[in-house]
């Protein structure tokens, strides 16, 4: 199912849907009618594009759950107050995640509150007062955490994975570093198998498309990295095949799985799918992302291949290039700070101090060595002269003793 079917499927499910207040409903339909307008003319096209659709999907969740904590009451009908409780219980940990933990990233909730959906019903300024007044970040501190794990801790993680696909997937996505949502949607025809010039080994060009990134991505065809990710993208797009069962969950049932992936698609699964298989890798192999100690998640892949990368003596430029990052991007200093930070200098500089003295006192033993050395091999000299002297006096003695007898 493409962006497009999916956005007008749950489009038309929240305008239909009666336990969503009718008033709101109307402002939802202007608001995503002037964003589908606006992201058309920003982005100079005649109609949305998928990427597009994809902004827009993301919209309708989150719409979902700003009426829902709002306590689906008229927006036009909003106090101040309504809007800073929702803004404290989101702060203050009161709203969670379907986890039980705080949300990180409030501030895609924020921009709804203070932005083009509230401007219709002229409540955006409450929202905009609250944040200017008391400076909310709507993020924490740890959504810009370094964390990400090297290539030995990676290879345990794919050890533990069970089937080619999932080890395909997991090379994707440490090797190229893209986004797993867009790794999820690559098909056969974004992928090129050629022979690398310098060394002669296979190697594959991954097409990164426009349609298939992130907005913030630049497209573009990366080349792989490892002989691993060779070995299993060989026996996946060899076994590429229309899919031929069927789905049942709580949004579905019994539908073919055909009709939601292209015949043509690598992984046919989802993002479910995707961070299940993963979980139970990263527990069985025992894994955790350093320094802090975090499990690990799809998007630690990504920035384990910057750190690796870096690591290697790529260039900044280089790794931000791979990452689909403009050259000034600010998400890659923070893992170049880090690196620089090298945590074993202090003990480095013991160490080498200490092999200093121990080079002196090597040097040293050395020079005493060599003297007992001299002096052994002169008492050896000795004892060899001493040895022929009685050898010459005993030949003497036998010569006097005969001499005196005859």
């Amino acid at each position: 199912m493409t962006f497009k079917e999916r956005y007008h499927k749950k489009k038309a499910e929240l305008l239909d849907d009666p336990d969503v207040n009718p008033e709101n409903r109307k402002t939802i339909k202007k608001f995503l009618e002037y964003e589908e307008y606006k992201l058309k003319r920003k982005q100079g096209l005649s109609e949305v594009d998928e990427r597009s659709y994809k902004t827009l999907e993301s919209y309708i969740r989150r719409i979902r759950q700003v009426n829902e904590w709002l306590g689906n009451k008229d927006w036009n009908k909003l106090k101040k107050s309504d809007i800073k409780k929702m803004i404290d219980d989101l702060e203050d940990g009161v709203i969670t995640t379907h986890k039980g933990t705080k949300h990180s990233d409030r501030a895609q909730f924020y921009q709804l509150i203070q932005g083009k959906l509230f401007d219709i019903v002229k409540k955006s300024q409450y929202a905009k007062e609250i944040f200017s007044d008391f400076e909310v970040k709507g993020r924490d501190d740890d959504h810009n955490e370094v964390r990400f794990i090297d290539e030995g801790q990676f290879r345990k993680i794919v050890d533990c994975a069970i089937t080619p696909i999932q080890r395909c997937l997991l090379w994707l996505a440490f090797d190229i570093g893209e986004n797993i949502g867009t790794l999820l949607e690559l098909e056969k025809e974004d992928f090129k198998r050629q022979t690398n010039p310098d060394t002669g080994d296979p190697e594959y060009l991954v097409i990164l498309p426009k349609h298939k990134l992130k907005r913030s991505r630049t497209p573009r065809t990366e080349i792989t990295n490892y002989a691993d990710t060779v070995k299993y993208l060989d026996i996946v797009l060899d076994d590429v095949k229309p899919a031929d069962k069927n789905i049942s969950n709580k949004w579905m049932k019994d539908r073919p799985l055909s009709e939601i992936h292209s015949d043509d698609k690598l992984f046919k699964f989802g993002m479910k799918a995707a961070t299940l298989f993963l979980d139970r890798a990263v527990d069985k192999a025992k894994v955790r992302c350093q320094p802090g100690g975090q499990k690990v998640t799809w998007k630690d892949l990504r920035s384990s291949m910057a750190c690796d990368c870096l690591k290697k003596d790529w260039s900044r430029d280089e790794v931000n290039s791979r990452l689909g990052h403009k050259p000034s991007s600010r998400v890659i200093d923070k893992y170049i700070n880090y690196l620089a930070l090298d945590k074993r200098k202090p003990q480095k500089k013991i160490y080498e101090g200490n092999m200093k003295k121990l080079q002196v006192e090597l040097d040293k033993n050395k020079d005493t060595n060599k003297l007992q050395g001299e002096r052994i091999k002169r008492q050896e000299a000795d004892i060899e002269a001493l040895k022929r002297s009685l050898e010459e006096m005993q030949k003497y003695m036998q010569t006097q003793i005969a001499k005196a007898k005859a």
